[in-house]
C-alpha cells in the first residue's frame, strides 16, 4: 500500500566520452526523481477478497441446431454434385452417340471401297486377260504385260485390305449394339 511518503532521488554523475582517452567524469549530475515509499499494512483475507472482486455478467447462447448452417451447405453440396453427375452421365451419353455414328459411318465408307475395290478388280481382271490374248498373239510386249498384271496384283491387295477393313467395321457395329463378337 502506498503511504504518501517518497524518497529523495539519488544524484548519478555524468561522464564525457573523449575518443582518445574515453569516458571521463564531468562536474554534472543527474537527479532520480523522488520515488514513492510502500509500506506493506497488515490486512484480513475476506478484506483483500471485498477490495479485489471484480464484477462482470456474461451470457453465452449456443444453438446446435443450426450447426454453423454446415448442413444446409452440404445439402446444397451434394445437389451440386448429382448435377455435376448427371451433366458427366449426358456427356458419357452424348460421346458413345457420337462414336457409335462415326462408326457407322467408317462402316459405310468401307463398304463402299471394298465395292469400289471389287469393280476395280473386275476391270482390272478383263483388262489382264486381254493384255494375256494379246501378249500370247504377239501383240503386246513384255513390259506392257507386266504393267498390266502389277495393276491387277495392286488391285486384289486393295480389294482385300477394304474386305477386311469393312469386316472389322461390320464387328465394331455389331459390338455397340451388344451382339457377341464372332469371326
Amino acid at each position: 500500500m502506498l503511504t504518501g511518503d517518497s524518497t529523495a532521488g539519488t544524484p548519478l554523475p555524468v561522464f564525457q566520452i573523449d575518443p582518445i582517452v574515453g569516458p571521463r567524469p564531468t562536474n554534472f549530475a543527474v537527479l532520480t526523481p523522488r520515488q514513492p515509499n510502500f509500506e506493506l499494512l497488515p490486512t484480513e483475507f475476506g478484506s483483500q477478497i471485498k477490495d479485489n472482486i471484480g464484477r462482470s455478467l456474461q451470457f453465452t447462447l449456443q444453438i446446435p441446431i443450426l450447426n454453423g448452417l454446415q448442413t444446409r451447405t452440404n445439402v446444397q453440396r451434394s445437389q451440386i454434385a448429382v448435377k455435376q453427375a448427371e451433366l458427366r452421365a449426358a456427356q458419357t451419353r452424348l460421346e458413345l452417340q457420337q462414336t457409335i455414328q462415326q462408326a457407322y459411318a467408317d462402316a459405310i465408307a468401307a463398304q463402299r471401297r471394298f465395292a469400289s475395290a471389287s469393280r476395280q478388280v473386275q476391270a482390272l481382271t478383263t483388262a489382264y486377260r486381254n493384255a494375256e490374248i494379246r501378249f500370247n498373239n504377239g501383240l503386246l510386249n513384255g513390259t506392257e504385260f507386266n504393267i498390266a498384271k502389277n495393276n491387277l496384283n495392286g488391285a486384289e491387295s486393295s480389294m482385300i485390305q477394304a474386305k477386311y477393313e469393312f469386316i472389322f467395321r461390320r464387328k465394331v457395329l455389331e459390338f455397340y449394339q451388344g451382339n457377341p463378337l464372332t469371326l
